[in-house]
């Protein structure tokens, strides 16, 4: 029978335990080895005890990365997408109490993973779904009246700077990512998508019930990512070679989906919903 060697510390056995944990059966692991010295056999022999945490840890990091990638589960299909979970998990374990952002660098794993192949554009599509799951947990904050702009002076307009949704995310791609997203979504056909459909843009934000996602054409996408940087309307209209005579309409839109939470005039001074 084992027990516990008294020079290691409560923090010395947590450790070991984590790192034994993580460790690879093949070839056998020197920390799983080391940490089932410390385990006491009492009828379950040390290396089964600490599988059964192992095979948990395993399907709860499966899960969590399951729950913020249901699309790209789904068009690769769950046996691959376990393959994936495991590789992503060996290269970017765990290092918050919250399996929530596990996934955080997921995308960009993807995008190393499949360079070069047909499957590149999965890289596009995690990192949609990834902006889904910020805007879910983003805070929604009270949208700027529609006539906040009609209360500057006309002089004051080109300096002026929307202030935007905190939890506006944009996502632009070479593939049709959003349509993807659309054709998998629960009670949608889930049929492939043409890649001929050529690129697409999509604005996501936190919404009064919920995430909403809106596809748009590339200037109104460089438009509204010239705002979120800080842009002024004029700085943001020159960035994005918007048509003048699409400004009023994308403005409408803007407004109307609740995008705008403050207008900010030039000197500093505000209209509109809470400050940002």
């Amino acid at each position: 029978m084992n027990s516990p060697p008294e020079s290691l510390s409560l923090a010395e056995l947590q450790a070991r335990f984590a790192s034994a944990l993580r460790a690879s059966d093949t070839p056998p692991n020197d920390d799983a080895a080391a940490f089932g010295a410390c385990i006491v056999d009492d009828g379950l022999a040390p290396a089964s005890r600490l599988q059964v945490y192992r095979n948990n840890v395993s399907a709860m990091f499966t899960t969590a990365l399951e729950r913020s990638y249901p699309v790209l589960r789904q068009r690769v299909g769950e046996g691959y997408f376990a393959k994936l979970a495991a590789e992503y998990r060996s290269d970017h374990p765990s290092r918050s109490g919250d399996l929530h952002w596990i996934g955080r660098c997921f995308p960009e794993w993807i995008r190393a993973c499949m360079a070069g192949t047909d499957y590149a554009w999965l890289a596009d599509l995690a990192r949609l779904e990834w902006a889904c799951e910020e805007v879910l947990v983003s805070e929604f904050l009270q949208p700027a009246p529609a006539d906040s702009l009609a209360r500057l002076m006309p002089e004051q307009l080109a300096g002026a700077r929307l202030a935007l949704q905190p939890g506006l995310r944009v996502v632009s791609s070479s593939f049709p990512v959003w349509s993807v997203w659309q054709a998998n979504q629960p009670g949608s056909s889930g049929k492939t998508v043409d890649p001929s459909l050529g690129p697409e843009h999509v604005v996501l934000a936190p919404g009064p019930t919920g995430l909403v996602l809106h596809s748009v054409p590339a200037n109104r996408y460089l438009f509204v990512e010239q705002l979120a940087a800080g842009r002024t309307l004029e700085g943001a209209i020159d960035g994005s070679a918007l048509p003048i005579e699409q400004l009023g309409a994308t403005l409408a839109w803007l407004f109307g989906a609740g995008l705008v939470t403050q207008v900010a005039a030039p000197g500093n001074s505000s209209t509109g919903g809470e400050p940002t």
